[in-house]
């Protein structure tokens, strides 16, 4: 099981931010996930930003880069393109920039959009650079889109669901609202989307602890899954594939939290796919409370699904008694 580092990583690469106007913008356009890549000279800076970009994403069980990325200049960067939802512009200039500088604005020419600046003195600072820069600037695509997701669910949820859940746990999470069928079980709860072709699901379930061990948790998951997720057959139960699973320790808005990243299989059955889990421990009950989103989706492509149905468990949070 690898471990994913839970401390960001300080170098010579600082980050600010910058809001864009106001609402007035015309609507972004783009798929999920697609970012265009601005980049002058040889277009080497932006090569090498590019592939650091569609590096695979990880859990998943086939290869898909992280974005889909396309590369264009700036006399070609005219009004059309300038309504893109995520763009990082390389600039790379000796005589304005004496480090490598990453900076955002959002909403800067269309909404929602992330705009992702790159600066650098010359391109062998922004290949020095480059690992903690595409931390960065991937960091803060992927959180944009997240918190789109995120305000959509804000928005259209399933409040049956989601007080369901608060009544089990005394935690609150936006259930998405395409998630119509559920099961309970002892500490345990399961929404489901039951579709034919891109099944989402969501569950809540909790077990004693009061430390944030991923070793504990997966034997957990397996032991809540085995109990309460069967095959269409006797002996057929849900599994972790510990192999694929990279863990960590995060803060998260103020919280500490461990994220479980991997895949799942049926025991005894071809069935199988990605799950993440974020848990929190809740002292006053001396348990951890686990929010788990996974998918079954063989026959069509899996990070934008996986994503979309991941961001609700950023939702979950402490009640207020």
């Amino acid at each position: 099981m690898r471990l994913i580092a839970a401390c960001a990583v300080c170098l010579a690469v600082a980050l600010c931010s910058c809001e864009g106007q106001g609402s007035l913008l015309p609507k972004s356009g783009g798929r999920p996930y697609e970012v265009l890549l601005v980049a002058d000279g040889d277009g080497a800076a932006g090569r090498l930003l590019g592939r650091g970009l569609s590096k695979d994403v990880p859990g998943l069980p086939q290869r898909e880069p992280m974005f889909d990325v396309s590369l264009t200049d700036s006399a070609s960067f005219g009004q059309n393109l300038r309504l893109a939802r995520n763009i990082v512009v390389v600039n790379i200039d000796a005589d304005l920039f004496t480090a490598v500088r990453v900076r955002y604005e959002k909403n800067v020419w269309a909404k929602p959009q992330m705009v992702v600046y790159v600066n650098a003195p010359s391109l062998a600072d922004v290949r020095r650079a480059l690992p903690a820069v595409i931390r960065q600037v991937s960091g803060l695509l992927t959180r944009a889109e997240m918190n789109a997701e995120i305000a959509k669910l804000n928005s259209v949820h399933n409040d049956e669901a989601s007080a369901r859940v608060g009544g089990m746990f005394g935690y609150g999470v936006k259930i998405p609202a395409d998630m119509k069928s559920s099961k309970q079980g002892k500490h345990f709860v399961w929404f489901s989307n039951n579709a034919a072709s891109g099944m989402k699901n969501v569950c809540v379930y909790s077990y004693p602890g009061m430390n944030l061990d991923a070793g504990r948790a997966l034997a957990a998951r397996d032991s809540v899954m085995r109990a309460n997720i069967p095959g269409e057959r006797q002996g057929m139960y849900m599994q972790t594939a510990w192999r694929t699973v990279e863990s960590g320790v995060v803060k998260e808005n103020g919280r500490t939290m461990m994220v479980c990243r991997g895949l799942w299989e049926m025991h005894g059955d071809a069935m199988g796919g990605p799950f993440v889990s974020h848990s929190v421990v809740d002292t006053a009950n001396r348990r951890v409370v686990v929010a788990e989103a996974f998918i079954y989706a063989p026959d069509i492509k899996k990070r934008n699904l996986m994503r979309q149905v991941e961001a609700a468990l950023y939702t979950l949070k402490k009640l207020e008694k």
